[in-house]
């Protein structure tokens, strides 16, 4: 376990609990191209009608140039980052003006980038696998292949004793044995962590099947056994922070937090900046800007009317989406 100051664990706690802001966020997402070479019937990315296309590497510098301080980027928008011609420039670009980067990709191009990931630093690497076969429940989820499972286990392999980039296995809970299957195969082939999340359903998708909350509790509880065989960080809406005390903590605490799950944790210490600057307060809100990153600086954003306008509506903006909460709105 790293050292981590108390003040800061107790000032986090305390301002989850009570839903009082930070003075700026702790992350940040970058939309770099809404291009996908997936189609998964649970994205919403057609529903939002988005332009498919790239950030300009030029437009992407002047952004990162605008952002101070330093910041969890991650690179990922509503398409697959690795179809970015120059992904790898806009990591560097990133890590050497102080940032912590990672990204979350279907994984299916990840051969190509296997080297360059260890070599450049790559911090943090989300794949995005919602099955082990064709078998599984998944069907509205990101396809089973065989191909993204070797890419993941040829890019941990070849990392060896290396401590980056950290490796999660992101799974959308579909069924108890589909994600207890992608939970296993995450431990058998050496991923530091796997990530449960909940199928959110606002966007036109009610149709869906996906656990009720007592099966969400028994995945959890399962996963955390699987997980103990092979040394695995299981990551969900109860807890997904690396600090072993803040996780227990968090984990304890959770019911209480965000004035007793009123409202989401993700918009109380994130922005996202979309392909062409504009800023929302979350990924699923495409069209709630709140300010422009090329316009004003980080800070400015975060504390703006358009910000504060959000806050006290949030639920109103944000209506059934419950993908972050521990109870479910729909």
């Amino acid at each position: 376990m790293y050292f981590i100051n108390p003040f800061y664990l107790i000032k986090g706690i305390f301002g989850r609990t009570f839903y009082i802001f930070p003075e700026r966020p702790e992350r940040i997402q970058i939309e770099i191209t809404n291009r996908c070479n997936y189609s998964c019937g649970m994205c919403p990315r057609e529903t939002f009608n988005l332009p498919e296309k790239d950030i300009p590497f030029d437009l992407f510098k002047h952004i990162i140039d605008r952002i101070d301080s330093r910041y969890n980027v991650t690179l990922t928008g509503w398409g697959e980052p690795l179809l970015h011609p120059q992904l790898t420039e806009m990591i560097v670009y990133t890590k050497n003006k102080g940032h912590k980067v990672g990204l979350t990709t279907n994984g299916l191009l990840l051969a190509q980038y296997t080297e360059k990931f260890i070599e450049i630093r790559l911090d943090k690497l989300t794949i995005s696998l919602d099955s082990i076969d064709d078998e599984s429940g998944a069907k509205e989820g990101h396809p089973s292949s065989k191909v993204v499972q070797k890419n993941v286990q040829s890019l941990i392999k070849l990392r060896g004793e290396k401590s980056t980039p950290v490796i999660t296995i992101q799974i959308t809970m579909h069924d108890v044995k589909q994600c207890l299957d992608a939970v296993r195969l995450a431990g058998e082939i050496g991923a530091d962590r796997v990530y449960l999340i909940r199928l959110n359903m606002p966007m036109d998708k009610s149709g869906f099947k996906r656990p009720g909350l007592k099966e969400e509790l028994e995945i959890y509880e399962k996963s955390e056994q699987i997980a103990r065989e092979y040394g695995l960080q299981v990551d969900n809406n109860y807890t997904a922070f690396d600090n072993i005390l803040f996780r227990f903590l968090y984990k304890k605490m959770r019911p209480a937090m965000y004035r007793f799950d009123k409202y989401c944790p993700k918009p109380y210490d994130y922005l996202y900046i979309n392909i062409d600057g504009r800023v929302t307060p979350c990924c699923d809100l495409p069209r709630h800007e709140v300010g422009n990153i090329l316009k004003e600086d980080i800070v400015e954003i975060w504390n703006s009317e358009n910000m504060q306008y959000f806050r006290k509506n949030q639920n109103d903006i944000c209506g059934n989406c419950d993908a972050l909460r521990l109870k479910q709105l729909g």
